[in-house]
């Protein structure tokens, strides 16, 4: 990683810039994309809005909710299983959705500046990278929302608590 790579990065990214220096750099050394983030893990579609990944949050918010319910209508009883199985994934290739959506940010940066000069594309950097706690907020409520939504929606479809089978390790999950 050059030293200019290196300042971009640091600028883009502001908070634990060595923790993320260091999983990335060694993506670039190999072919290697899995890297545990226990944030990620923990915080999932929030970790990556408080990231400022708005796009890929909400398509993994989405697609997490669309195969959640779909096993539920379905019947299914591991429905619940979806989102521990999408916070496993977050967990292990986090990282490397923050490396590459951040790399993909600078070269869009370094593509439109009208300048070379490294303050100004810094601050640019800044302005539009670092993080958000009022997106990861938003998050929550509004996917609260939509939770409570289609729980209300499908309440008579899914499996609920009154068809629990204490012997399905499903449905303690």
């Amino acid at each position: 990683m050059d030293f200019n790579r290196e300042e971009n990065f640091a600028a883009f990214v502001t908070k634990k810039v060595d923790y993320y220096l260091g999983k990335w750099e060694l993506f670039e050394r190999s072919s290697e994309k899995i890297s545990w983030n226990w944030s990620a893990f923990l915080f999932s579609t929030y970790w990556m809005m408080y990231r400022r990944m708005y796009v890929p949050a909400v398509a993994v918010f989405a697609a997490s909710r669309i195969v959640k319910y779909v096993i539920a209508l379905s019947g299914g009883r591991a429905y619940r299983l979806t989102t521990i199985l999408f916070s496993v994934a977050i967990g292990m290739l986090g990282n490397y959705i923050y490396y590459a959506y951040t790399s993909s940010k600078i070269a869009d940066v370094a593509d439109t500046a009208s300048t070379d000069d490294p303050a100004v594309i810094g601050r640019t950097l800044r302005e539009i990278g670092g993080t958000s706690w009022l997106w990861m907020w938003l998050l929550v409520f509004v996917g609260g929302a939509v939770d409570t939504l289609l729980k209300k929606a499908l309440l008579n479809r899914a499996v609920s608590l009154e068809n629990f089978d204490a012997d399905t390790i499903w449905d303690v999950l």
